[in-house]
């Protein structure tokens, strides 16, 4: 009866899968987390710049806070949620070396599962654009 137990092969595909299962799915789900982050940064980036030029070109972001709401607005309308102190506008600066350009820069918190697993995650993103002031 033993040898038979031994030769028989009826379980081995379900001890295969349990074997395999855990690590597709670590690296299904790491890759989503990944790309979502890389989302979000690109998604910031395009914030920034775009609060950039509007403190350059439009007189609507004229003060800071008017900035600062802009910035989240747009962030929002992605499904990002900014407070405004994440966001620090600076007009007429050198930024990147380009004189008289407005600067922002966003700084925001990315919440991930992957972050009890994963030690040294990114949990902090920032990102920062200028654009030159039109004289």
């Amino acid at each position: 009866m033993i040898r038979a137990l031994l030769r028989c092969c009826r379980g081995a595909a379900i001890v295969e899968f349990a074997l395999i299962a855990p690590v597709f799915l670590m690296a299904i789900l790491g890759i989503i987390e990944v790309s979502r982050l890389l989302w979000t940064q690109q998604t910031l980036d395009e914030v920034a710049y775009s609060a950039a030029r509007c403190m350059s070109v439009s007189t609507s972001c004229a003060s800071t806070a008017t900035q600062r709401n802009y910035a989240v607005a747009r962030a929002g309308g992605y499904g990002i949620t900014l407070a405004s102190n994440q966001v620090t506008p600076v007009a007429a600066t050198n930024c990147k070396g380009f004189p008289n350009s407005s600067s922002v820069t966003i700084t925001h918190s990315f919440v991930s599962p992957l972050s009890g697993f994963v030690p040294g995650f990114l949990m902090n993103i920032s990102s920062q654009a200028c654009y030159p002031t039109i004289s």
